[in-house]
């Protein structure tokens, strides 16, 4: 009797041991949608079919867009006019804008700002996710040079030393900025935004016959990379050449598709669920960005 009244006692703590690890993990772990997306002047523009008329009325749709979605944060470039009003209308009860160009909205409170490097180009916000707290920043890379007009001429090394000359010296300006934080920091970080610059991981040998044949190792993924962020899209997708649809160039028919718009993580307490690139036209509406967005679902443990 001593013996069986023994292993009960072990099996009845093995079964509360048990519950409350599953409780506790249940109790720790967040789904957080992130957003990234530019809006294209203000979300003004009309549809292709009357040459992009801009009109405050067009603003409608990047709110069914937005509200399709469902996003928990969003990292909004080109926000302009209307983008706050848009990102209220769309239920978000936290914004801050940096700049005219920069805003930063999340359904999550907003618990601390962080000024980077040029507030056109970078803004940081740290978010209360339950109790957890989150690094996440905005960013918007220069638009020159403008490789989608040169790609069919120039050669790799030729489109390598173009970034050199702006969006690669941004970026490393804004990764040193938040590298001296995290230091101290020690919280998972998100980095979303127009880079207005490929990715090598798109642009690899297997993928190079919808490349003009060349392949591109675009220096500033690789300096995200080398700074230990990892791709959301990528992690989710790894294989490109089933993944080939890009967030930018889908409005010209002369110009490839490419992928410029990210959401990057660092952090082990992140997981990525899912990522997708957001391109179909809302209900009752029309996509009218010449940017599609990037939607991360992301998993938080603490």
């Amino acid at each position: 009797m001593k013996a069986k009244g023994f292993v009960h006692i072990i099996k009845l703590t093995i079964l509360l041991l048990s519950g409350t690890l599953l409780f506790g993990c249940s109790q720790d772990k967040s789904t957080v949608k992130v957003m990234t997306w530019n809006i294209w002047h203000g979300g003004l523009h009309g549809a292709k079919s009357v040459q992009f008329e801009k009109d405050t009325a067009n603003t409608i749709n990047v709110f069914k867009v937005i509200e399709l979605e469902g996003p928990d944060i969003l990292f909004m470039q080109e926000t302009y006019c209307c983008g706050m009003e848009i990102a209220r209308n769309a239920g978000f009860t936290y914004s801050w804008r940096a700049s005219s160009n920069l805003s930063i909205h999340s359904k999550y409170p907003i618990i601390d700002t962080i000024n980077i490097y040029k507030p056109f180009n970078s803004q940081g916000v740290i978010i209360d996710i339950d109790g957890k707290k989150l690094m996440c920043f905005n960013i918007w890379l220069h638009y020159l040079p403008d490789y989608f007009q040169d790609i069919k001429y120039f050669s790799p090394d030729s489109l390598i030393a173009g970034e050199s000359e702006t969006r690669l010296n941004e970026i490393s300006s804004i990764l040193d900025s938040i590298k001296n934080m995290g230091k101290s920091a020690q919280m998972p970080v998100i980095i979303g935004g127009d880079f207005n610059s490929g990715s090598h991981l798109d642009w690899g040998e297997n993928t190079k016959h919808a490349h003009y044949e060349k392949v591109v190792e675009w220096p500033v993924s690789i300096r995200m990379t080398d700074n230990g962020f990892k791709d959301s899209f990528r992690q989710a997708n790894p294989d490109p050449l089933k993944t080939l649809d890009g967030t930018w160039g889908f409005l010209n028919n002369e110009i490839i598709s490419d992928r410029i718009d990210f959401i990057y993580y660092k952090g082990d307490k992140l997981k990525v669920k899912s990522s997708k690139i957001v391109m179909d036209d809302p209900p009752g509406g029309f996509f009218n960005s010449d940017h599609r967005a990037i939607l991360t679902v992301f998993e938080y443990m603490e």
